[in-house]
């Protein structure tokens, strides 16, 4: 036990101490930047997220949807007699809309058959047509639901069906 000699001025003895403290330094380095991603991904998902969470929960408006029973009318054109078979759907995003549009129903599908009867044959062939009498209708709709003091947020008048003879 005596032959043993023991250096400590050795280059070889000083290097596990030197590199043990240098590990542990690059661990705890690794440690923070894993606690410190950790809290930036929390915060960005947990705090920044509740203001997108919000708008998504908001979303667009609900639509409600109604239809009229098909409307059959003659109209308009050159030579011999045609008819226009038409079924239309109210769009809007409030539900008192569609309450009134059914109280008031009669006045409605009257006012529309008479729009519908005043129609050109050459007229409503084409798109800009269709799209005009939509838009007519609409309006029509929105002022006698105007009229009775109801809702009248009508937001578009769809056509289910559209056939000329």
């Amino acid at each position: 036990m005596a032959d043993k000699e023991v250096n400590l001025d050795d280059d070889e003895g000083g290097a596990p101490k030197k590199g043990g403290m240098g590990k542990l330094i690059l661990l705890l380095l690794i440690v923070i930047l894993l606690v410190g991603g950790g809290a930036a991904a929390a915060w960005f998902f947990l705090v920044a997220g509740d203001d997108d969470a919000e708008q998504v929960e908001e979303g667009p408006p609900e639509r409600f949807y109604t239809s009229l029973e098909p409307m059959t009318v003659n109209i308009e054109a050159p030579g011999r007699i045609r008819y226009l078979r038409a079924e239309v759907s109210l769009v809007t995003h409030e539900a008192p809309v569609i309450e009134a549009f059914e109280r008031h129903m009669p006045a409605i599908r009257n006012d529309i058959l008479g729009i519908l009867a005043e129609q050109r044959y050459e007229d409503l062939n084409t798109r800009d047509g269709k799209e005009s009498l939509a838009e007519e209708l609409k309006e029509a709709i929105r002022e006698i639901l105007r009229s009775r003091d109801a809702p009248d947020a009508v937001e578009a008048v769809l056509f289910n069906e559209l056939v000329m003879q």
